[in-house]
């Protein structure tokens, strides 16, 4: 087993035992994760366990590798432990953990088991291993360009309707793709570029956002690189000064994927892996001895990267409720999740793309609870409530969910691909039926994305849908479906995993740019603040020396950069300050020599 990270044995309590001294059983049962009946867990895995940090008489054994020892760290919420072994399990093991505190999912015997994957056969490799997505990020002529920060290139945003109604919120967008610079973005209301970070190939930005942790407002993202769709990579989450709060990485031996990176009240981080496993396909037509993807759920503890949570799809899911057919020995990827969702404190939300249903799972227990839509959907589907390749499915505590319907990843027989739609739908879990409350299409044309995309609602009501890959639109609705905003971005060719409005406030660590040219009697003035929010105006300084600078006059901001003109006896050195609504001092720039023309 590999060292735990210096922040879980800084913050953690550590007790070098097997078992805790002065422990007691619970009262209640204990959940233990990977849960039992788990078929696909790591070497790697750590055994966690929720609701107790005192087990008596643990014991870990495995199949292959026998009994181990390890240590136990306490997790930071004081409400669970991590068992770390002192050695790695073995490919194909079953492992046994045993303890005299009852375990939710053991058997007869009280022993909660589970077994170690086993690694797809060497022939499948050819399938797997490759370069990440290309991406040719050229400076097409529809990127911004700036005098005073010549590094960013960033698309533009295009709006052709912002109508009275529409929110005010901050635009947030991570380009991924496409022949401009990638990166995640933020523009204000009106289009105009308030951040924008370069994030260089071949690693790529996905689900860009504002979120909070641990009660303060942070930026977050996925970055990293793409394989045929799934990632390798991990969480960045900034704060308002832009600065590096926390790296998030999977637990256990995985790899985070891009799909989801959804910050918790609790200091904890909803994410997506996905590991190829061999696997018997013969439920769904294929080989006993195939090569499958499987979706696993972690909750992560921000700080030390602790495992609170783990959930397998290939332990909960049956392979025959995949849509996509197999083709030969090509990775099979029956469920693909690619968004989770707090229900309630004790069930999860997950949407899985390949199997067009969104599946209600039990934290405690990892049970499926209800599936909705799909092959052997729960409910009794109403008229127009069927989904196809669903992303961003989210529950409002009203008794709806809201996704973005792509309208087509995989064909049924009797539902051919349609135009992609956000969608609100009526859920009675008492009656097990499900109505379409509404839905809203795109105004212009008919837009159909097989992948990605977004819908979400805006606290006054309005719903914000970002049409997915290839698609570069992203269009604000009234409740009752009236077009309110409309945006794309430029150049069409770039394109965002999702989009969100949002507020932010950010006050950046770097100072502002400036850059000048002087010539005659005129000289010309570029200052900027990537990631500053509240600025007003600009005013200029000048003087023969650095230490006589004196104000040349104020600026009314126009932009990300703000074009300023200086006339009279050309300075020998310029400066710029930033000012808020007030005319206070924002922040100051580095003194500039003008460039002499």
């Amino acid at each position: 087993m590999g060292r735990l990270p210096w922040s879980a044995r800084i913050s953690a309590v550590i007790v070098a035992a097997l078992v805790l001294p002065g422990s007691a059983a619970a009262a209640a049962t204990v959940d233990v994760y990977p849960t039992g009946g788990t078929n696909t867990a790591n070497p790697a895995t750590q055994i966690s366990f929720r609701g107790a940090t005192k087990l008596n008489s643990l014991s870990v054994t495995g199949s292959k590798t026998g009994r181990h020892g390890g240590r136990m760290v306490i997790h930071p919420d004081g409400h669970g432990v991590s068992f770390f072994p002192d050695h790695s399990f073995a490919y194909g093991e079953l492992v046994t953990v045993s303890s005299a505190t009852k375990l939710t999912r053991a058997d007869g015997s009280g022993a909660v088991r589970f077994r170690i994957l086993t690694p797809p056969v060497s022939g499948d490799r050819k399938y797997l291993d490759g370069k990440p997505s290309g991406d040719p990020e050229g400076d097409p002529k529809e990127a911004q360009h700036f005098h005073s920060r010549k590094d960013l290139r960033p698309p533009d945003l295009g709006i052709s309707t912002r109508l009275p109604g529409s929110s005010n919120d901050d635009i947030f967008l991570a380009v991924k793709s496409g022949p401009g610079q990638n990166g995640p973005t933020i523009r204000d209301a009106g289009g105009r570029l308030i951040w924008f970070k370069h994030i260089a190939v071949p690693d790529s930005p996905y689900d860009f956002r504002a979120q909070t942790y641990r009660g303060k407002p942070v930026l977050t993202w996925w970055q990293g690189k793409i394989y045929t769709g799934k990632g390798r990579g991990h969480g960045v989450v900034l704060d308002k000064r832009y600065r590096t709060v926390a790296t998030v990485n999977a637990g256990n031996g995985f790899a985070m994927d891009q799909h989801e990176f959804q910050l918790t009240p609790q200091g904890t981080a909803l994410i997506i892996a996905f590991e190829p496993v061999r696997y018997n396909l013969s439920p769904a037509g294929g080989p006993r001895d195939g090569t499958t993807w499987d979706s696993i759920v972690q909750e992560v503890d921000v700080k030390t990267g602790l495992i609170y949570f783990e959930w397998h799809s290939l332990a909960e899911v049956s392979v025959r409720l995949g849509t996509f057919p197999i083709r030969g020995r090509n990775p099979y990827d029956p469920f693909h999740a690619n968004t989770i969702a707090v229900l309630d404190n004790d069930h999860l939300l997950v949407s899985a793309r390949n199997t067009n249903a969104l599946f209600d799972i039990n934290r405690h227990s990892g049970r499926v609870v209800w599936r909705l839509g799909g092959k052997r959907s729960s409910f009794d589907m109403g008229p127009g409530t069927w989904m196809i390749g669903q992303h961003d499915a989210i529950p409002h505590g009203d008794g709806t969910i809201t996704a973005f319907d792509n309208g087509g990843s995989t064909r049924f027989p009797d539902m051919p691909d349609r135009p992609s739609r956000g969608v609100r739908l009526g859920v009675d879990t008492s009656a097990k039926t499900v109505s379409l409350v509404h839905e809203y299409h795109h105004p212009g044309k008919q837009v159909f994305t097989r992948s990605q995309g977004g819908m979400q609602v805006l606290p006054g009501g309005n719903v914000f849908v970002s049409w997915g890959g290839g698609q570069p639109y992203m269009t604000e609705f009234t409740p009752s479906g009236d077009v309110v905003f409309e945006a794309s971005i430029l150049p069409a060719g770039d394109d965002t995993y999702r989009a969100y409005r949002l507020p932010w406030h950010g006050r950046p660590v770097r100072r502002p740019d400036v850059i000048a040219s002087t010539g005659g009697s005129r000289t010309d003035v570029y200052a900027s603040w990537n990631g500053a929010t509240g600025v007003r105006s600009w005013e200029v300084l000048t003087g023969d020396s650095p230490g006589s600078l004196h104000s040349a006059g104020t600026v009314s901001r126009t932009d990300f950069e703000t074009h300023i003109v200086v006339t009279g006896s050309s300075p020998a050195y310029v400066e710029v300050r930033a000012l808020g609504s007030h005319g206070q001092v924002l922040g100051t720039s580095g003194v500039a020599r003008p460039k002499r023309r």
